[in-house]
């Protein structure tokens, strides 16, 4: 997974990438870690997502951009769309399924 520093580049990546797993996280949240790492195994198996992470410290107009109230936030887009959304408590079997879905488009 990559870590993003400014919002360009995240634009920038998600334009140019057939799809991307976008993981919007906070300092000293530990269920932010938690989702990131369960996160990062699970691309392991979707290897033409492209996986990315932003601390919203970091780059705090990532929250106004994408309308992100609270961390850990996970964003999928697929050909630049925003297709699925996933705020604090994040399902890996529902997410799991939505990748599934789309793994032939993924291609």
């Amino acid at each position: 997974m990559q870590k993003m520093m400014n919002l360009n580049e995240i634009k920038e990546t998600i334009q140019g990438s057939p799809s991307v797993l976008l993981l919007v996280k906070a300092g000293n949240c530990g269920v932010c870690e938690s989702v990131q790492f369960k996160m990062s195994e699970l691309l392991k198996s979707y290897l033409q997502v492209k996986g990315m992470y932003v601390f919203k410290e970091d780059v705090p107009e990532i929250t106004a951009e994408y309308v992100v109230f609270s961390a850990p936030t996970l964003l999928l887009f697929v050909e630049g769309k925003e297709i699925y959304r996933v705020s604090r408590f994040v399902r890996f079997d529902e997410l799991k399924h939505i990748l599934q879905l789309y793994e032939e488009k993924l291609e």
